[in-house]
């Protein structure tokens, strides 16, 4: 896998009407069958409607229709605590 987009940078609105912004990387493979997508920066109960937007504004524009995808949230690394990462599943 190689990383495609590094700490893009994303606005989305909140399930509460409030702008946010949050941070993704996407890796891809060679043949672009397959792509990792890690969200930073963006609190788990916004994930839907950070996924929603990133489905409709830069997905499209950088994977296949055919491509399989996993998504995760990051969670930031807290004193004493290890940096941890949910797996999101997939709707859209």
């Amino acid at each position: 896998m190689h990383l495609l987009r590094q700490a893009y940078p994303f606005e989305y609105r909140t399930a509460g009407g409030l702008d946010a912004e949050a941070q993704a990387d996407l890796w891809v493979t060679v043949s672009g069958s397959r792509a990792v997508l890690v969200l930073r920066g963006c609190p788990i109960g916004d994930v839907p409607a950070a996924m929603n937007t990133l489905h409709h504004t830069w997905l499209p524009y950088l994977l296949h229709p055919e491509t399989q995808m996993l998504a995760l949230a990051l969670h930031p690394r807290r004193e004493g605590v290890k940096a941890r990462a949910l797996v999101l599943p997939l709707s859209a």
